[in-house]
């Protein structure tokens, strides 16, 4: 995945995202908006390691607020814990 965002990145070289963290249902709140953007600026780092301007990079924590599936049985909760790519 990193890879792609860097090719795509340096293909673009005026495109600017926000790496967008979010997570399950599991823990409080708070904690999930932490982890989520933990999980963010993860993947921004190892995006700048490939030498792309972190300026180019915005993270930001969702935590549980946005799931794309059911939080109510494990295959919806691993479909939550991810990180989406929005243009800027």
């Amino acid at each position: 995945m990193v890879a792609q965002i860097v090719a795509l990145l340096k293909a673009n070289p005026n495109l600017k995202i926000s790496v967008d963290g979010h997570t399950d249902n599991v823990g409080s709140p708070a904690a999930n908006k932490a982890l989520s953007l933990q999980r963010a600026k993860a993947v921004m780092q190892a995006v700048v390691k490939q030498g792309i301007d972190a300026s180019r990079l915005t993270a930001r924590d969702f935590g549980q607020e946005a799931p794309i599936a059911d939080s109510r049985i494990e295959e919806g909760r691993a479909k939550n814990r991810r990180v989406e790519l929005t243009k800027q």
